[in-house]
């Protein structure tokens, strides 16, 4: 989750692929638990009245995502027992404030930051074992305070991308650092470089460029190669291609407050 109307312009999108089992097999809706559990730490930092705080003094305030993860998590796991959901998912929370980002990431989705069409920081990810990454939900023994916690400097003009494993398990960074310049490269040439000329660069069209790349790779069993393939692979398992998985992606770009 990234708090959007702080200083950064910020669009997203999400496809839902084919999963290997169905929810109603397992008798689970991930779906619907990841969502509450989003749609609280979205009331949390609405809470927070960000919106009317000076980006530079949210640092003084100590603003803590995994805090606002826990908060969210207390509630969801609440609705779970009372509503009888059954599920459990990744999450990433991002606070945006001053000249930092502040980072909560828990499992195997993640976040990159791209300047100078170049990777400056990408998160890692979080394994029991393969393909058994951490979660929050029901029947998990995992918790907020697990998750990874960062603290990133950033400028003007950096590239943030945060997405669900369906994007890094098809995209290796380098197809994703591709795919980010051929979208921006013609307005970037030569001017970040330069200071304060900065051009309008869409972070719609980079998340749809994304995502609907990686969803092709995850439909493609003839692929080459995919970060997911790799990965079993290196396991002793045989696989070939993408991984079928939900894929969602969000992409901001930082600028001046206005």
């Amino acid at each position: 989750m990234l708090s959007e109307w702080l200083t950064a312009s910020a669009a997203g999108e999400t496809i839902q692929a084919r999963p290997y089992f169905s929810d109603d097999a397992w008798g689970a809706n991930p779906a619907l638990y990841s969502r509450k559990l989003m749609h609280y730490a979205y009331l949390e930092m609405e809470q927070l009245d960000l919106s009317s705080t000076p980006p530079a003094s949210l640092y003084s305030r100590k603003i803590d995502p995994v805090e606002i993860l826990q908060r969210s998590y207390d509630k969801s796991s609440q609705d779970a027992k009372h509503e009888g959901i059954v599920g459990s998912s990744t999450a990433c929370v991002v606070v945006l404030g001053n000249d930092e980002l502040k980072i909560a990431n828990l499992g195997d989705c993640g976040l990159s930051i791209i300047r100078h069409n170049n990777f400056v920081f990408r998160t890692e990810e979080q394994q029991h074992s393969f393909n058994f990454p951490y979660q929050l939900g029901t029947g998990s023994f995992d918790s907020p305070q697990d998750a990874q916690q960062f603290t990133v400097k950033i400028e003007k003009g950096d590239i943030i991308i945060l997405a669900s494993d369906g994007l890094f398990d098809n995209l290796f960074d380098d197809d994703i650092l591709d795919i980010v310049c051929e979208q921006v490269s013609p307005k970037l040439e030569g001017v970040l470089t330069t200071g304060p000329d900065f051009p309008e660069i869409d972070p719609q069209a980079i998340s749809d460029a994304l995502a609907l790349r990686a969803k092709r790779v995850s439909e493609d069993n003839d692929n080459g190669s995919s970060p997911f393939q790799t990965r079993a692979m290196k396991e002793g398992m045989y696989y070939q291609g993408g991984k079928a998985d939900d894929i969602s992606v969000l992409v901001a770009i930082i600028k001046d407050v206005s």
